[in-house]
């Protein structure tokens, strides 16, 4: 079979090679330097003239091997792993925008990206405008290239809103504008932005790529050309990935295709269920019918994730004590491990947010963020019910 023609959970197994002999498990390269023969091996690595590793800062053979298989899964020319989510973003920002130059971004994002491009990014003179995520195809059609980069999430975290990529993209290479993804929740097995056009896709990949609770990552996959920007920038800002952890990422993306088929269906499954519930105001996930994006969720996506947000009948100190209360759903932050966990972002990942800001990403005191782990479907609706028990009867 052509590499081709590899479906994604086979590229989340075996990547693109053809394995022949030795080691069926990639070894730990766990190493901080590397040894050359003489000088002018070294400065050919140096100069990019060979393909020899010289630092791990820079580049390492473990790393090496799960980036060529996220740019397999992303159909990219490139992918570039660091040491987290936030190194993945950060350098990808410094490596494209420079001072006096401005990013668009839609306003429902990660509550650590909002505070890098609020509080870090003016120190370095860029710029950053919000705008709603409805509102992001015409702003950036209506730019005539004002923007350097534009970044965007879908689905959004934490309340599920999607945004129709392609247009995006699109509009986003029309005007000049480099177009930049979160692509955390939908992960490349539920959608693939690059073949969709947008330029850049990251990944925080200490969530359902690693899959296990037990690694910090990201993961920046794009054009080579691109990506040399990027590379340049993360090798100077230093997130690197270690190689042991980058070990852990890639045996957590090999069971990476079935883990979403049990996430999809457990979201789905309890989306449904509690959008029948009274005890619950709304619930928000691109599955249901009701949801005002379903539509553009069914074109682009092949699976609507293990994410769910949830408003309870109910105020902060309700919603904490439902949240408090339940056994199987772990009170933790992050998401996207095979355990369910739950959290309120109004104190944990949009903590110090204004209202204003709050309001616009349509949080509030009552919002649940729900990571559905790959648990049995029943014990994990059981779960939610009788918190629910508690605070609304």
């Amino acid at each position: 079979m052509k590499n081709k023609e590899r479906q994604p959970s086979t590229l989340c197994v075996q990547g693109t090679h053809a394995q022949t002999s030795g080691p069926a498990v990639v070894p730990i390269t766990q190493t901080s330097t590397f040894v050359f023969e003489n000088q002018q091996q070294m400065l050919d690595s140096v100069q990019g003239k060979s393909s020899g590793h010289v630092y791990t800062r820079w580049s390492n053979p473990t790393t090496e091997n799960v980036e060529e298989k996220i740019s397999a899964l992303e159909g990219t020319e490139d992918t570039h792993v660091l040491a987290s989510g936030m190194a993945a973003i950060s350098s990808a920002v410094m490596g494209l925008v420079k001072g006096g130059e401005r990013i668009l971004s839609s306003d429902s994002i990660y509550g650590g990206t909002v505070q890098l491009f609020n509080k870090i990014l003016p120190h370095s003179g860029i710029r950053v405008d919000y705008v709603d995520t409805d509102e992001l195809v015409d702003r950036i059609s209506d730019s005539g290239g004002t923007y350097k980069l534009i970044f965007f999430e879908t689905p959004t975290n934490p309340t599920l809103k999607v945004v129709d990529i392609k247009k995006v993209a699109d509009a986003a290479r029309a005007s000049g504008t480099t177009s930049m993804i979160d692509s955390t929740f939908g992960t490349p097995i539920n959608q693939r932005p690059h073949k969709l056009g947008v330029d850049l896709v990251m990944h925080s990949a200490t969530k359902y790529l690693g899959g296990h609770s037990d690694i910090i990552a990201g993961t920046l996959s794009g054009p080579t050309k691109i990506m040399a920007d990027v590379r340049g920038a993360a090798k100077l800002l230093g997130g690197t990935m270690d190689p042991f952890a980058s070990f852990l990422l890639d045996r957590g993306i090999k069971t990476l295709g079935v883990r979403m088929e049990r996430h999809n269906f457990n979201a789905q499954y309890l989306a449904e269920k509690l959008e029948k519930d009274q005890r619950i105001r709304q619930v928000h996930y691109p599955g249901l019918p009701s949801h005002p994006h379903h539509d553009v969720a069914r074109k682009q996506m092949d699976g609507f994730g293990g994410m769910l947000a949830i408003e309870i009948e109910s105020d902060l100190a309700g919603t904490s004590t439902f949240v408090d209360s339940l056994e199987i759903f772990l009170n933790a932050v992050s998401l996207g491990g095979v355990e369910s966990l739950a959290s309120i972002p109004v104190l944990t990942t949009h903590y110090g947010l204004d209202e204003q800001a709050l309001a616009e990403m349509n949080i509030s005191e009552s919002t649940v963020r729900l990571s559905v782990g790959i648990e049995d479907a029943e014990d994990l609706l059981g779960d939610l019910t009788s918190a629910l028990d508690l605070v609304c009867n």
